[in-house]
């Protein structure tokens, strides 16, 4: 049974109802954003990063929350807004993966979920091999020691942030 709070609350976002379309996806992700917040959010996370169902009390445990109704709270937060569901074993799996919060920061490719990142630094990096490749010639002259020293940095930041990325991920 989803808490009476938990429905007003909901209902008190602006714009959400219960059956939402596809049209406001992106004004809907921001509304997500005011209810999946704090412990919702670390619960979802926790269901993404298993990648199969949990139960009420191996998410308690595994978040260290006080009780299984505090877990059985934010996991029916999220069943009401159709985020997870309860299997018939009453084990609770992610239904519709969302992006909000640090998940803005990653893209699915197929089962892989990558750094936005990664994309930037493949790109630059091939960009700047084929530089490297096709344009350089000795003795180097002042604009090609400048578009080294530039694209090496810029290969370099790329790479960086998309490791740093990958490190922070919350699944």
């Amino acid at each position: 049974m989803v808490h009476q709070y938990t429905r007003n609350m909901m209902r008190r976002v602006k714009g959400f109802s219960d059956d939402q379309n596809d049209q406001g996806e992106e004004s809907s992700n921001i509304n997500l954003e005011n209810v999946i917040k704090g412990t919702t959010l670390d619960v979802y996370f926790y269901l993404i990063r298993k990648k199969s169902a949990a139960g009420v009390r191996e998410i308690q445990r595994s978040l260290n929350l006080s009780s299984p109704s505090v877990s059985s709270y934010h996991l029916e937060k999220l069943e009401t807004l159709g985020i997870v569901r309860k299997n018939r074993f009453g084990n609770y799996e992610v239904t519709k993966k969302i992006d909000i919060g640090a998940l803005k920061q990653f893209v699915m490719v197929g089962n892989f979920t990558l750094p936005r990142f990664f994309f930037y630094a493949i790109f630059v990096s091939i960009l700047f091999l084929g530089y490297v490749i096709l344009f350089l010639t000795f003795p180097f002259s002042t604009g090609e020691v400048f578009a080294l020293i530039f694209g090496l940095f810029a290969v370099i930041v790329c790479w960086i942030e998309t490791i740093l990325s990958w490190r922070s991920k919350p699944f």
